[in-house]
């Protein structure tokens, strides 16, 4: 039996990679009466030592959403080896999460702050049948979509730019300003993967992006309309709000030199002096 450890007083801060299955819930932060990928984190870990912990989510996946790459820090006096951590852990835990990998960081770590950057998928299904095994993790969108106006509009998507018509109501930020380092389009048999690369997003905007491809792929939108769309600052000029299931959180980047290990590192030189160095 593990050693119980309930005092997180002057403890050391850990930094977690979890991929989970955001199907069974409400998103990555705890709310009332609902279950989230926090909460499951959090009350496994106090079943596994008995210590009761807070974890600082890199990232917070609305419900339905799912992450290949989740990263979140806690502080905690455990007597665990950190090379053990992730395999104790995910004994305890449900299927929709695992634990790939843990790493000691210094405690001034923040998971949300310390991102250089993420990269989100987004799948869609197209045809004429709706997905069934899929529908967890593809959205579905009848007919066929023009994949070369699609990308023709991620080329102007792309950049730094006032995204305020590309986020809904209820964003909390008032720096609508973000860099959109890379957007594509790959087509893989019946579905279509929009691939977005960028140094920090909106509420609900990487969803209303694939919304707005989607509106240039039916012939709702013409890709030289992007221009107008930014200037006006009007969410309604944008394409729709995509469902959740379709999204993926793929990788949140981190100065190269803060875990030594190129899944959780951002090679990008221009990006990675903008960070203090975070070892403890």
């Amino acid at each position: 039996m593990l050693p119980k450890d309930t005092n997180t007083s002057n403890g050391r801060r850990y930094a977690i990679l979890t991929e989970y299955d955001g199907t069974p819930f409400s998103g990555w932060q705890i709310q009332d009466n609902a279950p989230s990928v926090q909460q499951c984190l959090q009350d496994a870990w106090h079943k596994l030592t008995g210590e009761t912990v807070t974890l600082t989510g890199g990232s917070r996946t609305d419900a339905g959403v799912s992450a290949s790459h989740h990263v979140s820090s806690f502080q905690s006096r455990t007597s665990i080896p950190v090379e053990r951590i992730a395999l104790a852990w995910n004994s305890v835990l449900p299927d929709a999460i695992a634990v790939h990998d843990t790493r000691e960081v210094r405690s001034a770590f923040n998971p949300r702050y310390d991102a250089l950057g993420k990269t989100y998928r987004y799948t869609i299904v197209t045809g004429s049948v709706r997905p069934v095994l899929a529908r967890h993790f593809a959205a579905f969108v009848p007919g066929t979509l023009g994949v070369n106006a699609m990308r023709q509009a991620c080329l102007l998507l792309a950049g730094t730019h006032d995204f305020t018509s590309f986020m809904d109501q209820g964003s909390p930020t008032t720096r609508p300003v973000r860099t959109l380092h890379e957007l594509g389009v790959a087509e893989e048999d019946d579905r279509l993967v929009f691939t977005f690369m960028g140094d920090g997003f909106l509420y609900h905007m990487v969803r209303i992006l694939a919304g707005t491809l989607v509106s240039v792929g039916q012939g709702k939108i013409d890709p030289k309309e992007i221009e107008t769309i930014f200037e006006s600052r009007d969410r309604t000029l944008a394409g729709p709000t995509m469902p959740p299931e379709g999204l993926l959180l793929e990788r949140v980047f981190f100065a190269d030199h803060l875990f030594g290990d190129d899944r959780w590192a951002y090679q990008d030189p221009r990006r990675a002096d903008k960070i203090a160095h975070l070892r403890p």
